[in-house]
């Protein structure tokens, strides 16, 4: 198999915004010694769900600090950017990376971000829609550069820059599977692993190879929130504690304007019901192997990708249950 790793960069609780930053950049650096083929950031804002809502600042730092891991958004969330200058750093950050950079784009699933920031969430499909067609559009473009469209229009606009990977990095589109495999780009699955196998058929079902991803080869992964702990008693006890906070996390905006947010990850806070449903896999090195072994048999996707730093889990909780998934997971299943 190969392995990645989701990270919205959660704010734990009280720790220091920079050391929070270090202790993440820490966390990557292992990943990539580890073997880990990429890494996967998000992007939200004024939430604590996300400590670092820049996300191409962070995404500089990363690719700074490491020279293999593939570097993915998960995804820029178009309808906050002006498409010129986002295509300008995202071939900025894929020159940086000399072709490490995948992007991830998306419409965003919060619409209390939407609001607080000024925007319409009513206008965000079409806007992400537009965006994307322009942002690709510029990334191929020499010379000048013309648009016209329902949002933006430009004349004659000096192109001075150009991605690494030509024409463009690969693209994902995490949580609309028909849309992704229609457009030939890379995507996420989650729930059981009968739902991660169901959507890895359909995904290879739907597949088109003239769509905007045709440039690179297709791709679907399985995601899971993770606590790896010595014991199974203790991975569960931490894992109860941690999922509270996530929640609280993810729902704080939501509740502010009396939403539910839209497919929850949470479950409503429900942990037993994230454990049935295996949105958060626990234990210790030996089960989480085995269960990275059926992933392995059944999923109909040979790439795991596991969320490690999240809710109020500690920096030392973090770098242990990496540490131990690396050593008995990676290293006797991953593949290059």
């Amino acid at each position: 198999m190969r392995f990645g790793i989701f990270d919205q960069l959660e704010q734990p609780g009280d720790v220091p915004w920079h050391e929070l930053y270090r202790h993440r950049l820490d966390l990557l650096a292992r990943a990539e010694e580890a073997g880990v083929w990429a890494w996967h950031k998000s992007e939200h804002h004024l939430i604590p769900l996300d400590a670092a809502p820049s996300i191409n600042v962070f995404l500089a730092a990363a690719i700074e600090r490491t020279s293999r891991i593939r570097i993915c958004s998960l995804v820029h969330l178009l309808p906050f950017y002006h498409p010129i200058r986002l295509a300008e750093e995202l071939c900025m950050l894929d020159q940086l990376s000399q072709g490490r950079l995948e992007i991830g784009f998306g419409k965003g699933i919060s619409a209390p971000e939407h609001l607080l920031w000024g925007l319409d969430p009513d206008e965000a499909v079409a806007k992400t829609d537009e965006s994307l067609e322009l942002i690709l559009a510029a990334m191929q473009t020499t010379g000048n550069f013309s648009f016209e469209g329902e949002f933006f229009s430009f004349a004659d606009v000096p192109i001075e820059f150009e991605p690494y990977q030509k024409p463009y990095p690969p693209l994902w589109r995490p949580g609309q599977l028909d849309t992704a495999a229609e457009m030939g780009v890379r995507t996420m699955a989650a729930g059981p692993l009968a739902a991660v196998a169901a959507s890895a058929s359909r995904y290879s079902e739907l597949l088109r190879d003239d769509g905007i991803g045709r440039h690179h080869p297709p791709m679907i992964g399985g995601l899971r929130r993770l606590v790896v702990a010595p014991t199974d008693a203790e991975a569960d006890e931490i894992g109860r504690r941690t999922w509270v906070a996530f929640s609280e996390h993810l729902t704080r905006l939501f509740r502010r304007y009396e939403l539910i947010p839209p497919n929850d990850p949470t479950l409503g806070g429900d942990y037993d019901k994230a454990k049935h449903f295996e949105a958060v896999v626990v234990g210790s090195p030996q089960t989480i192997r085995e269960h990275c072994e059926q992933f392995a048999a059944e999923a109909g996707t040979d790439y795991f990708v596991g969320v490690f730093a999240w809710g109020d889990l500690t920096a030392y909780e973090v770098t242990r249950s990496f540490d131990l998934f690396a050593e008995h997971v990676i290293a006797p299943l991953a593949t290059s």
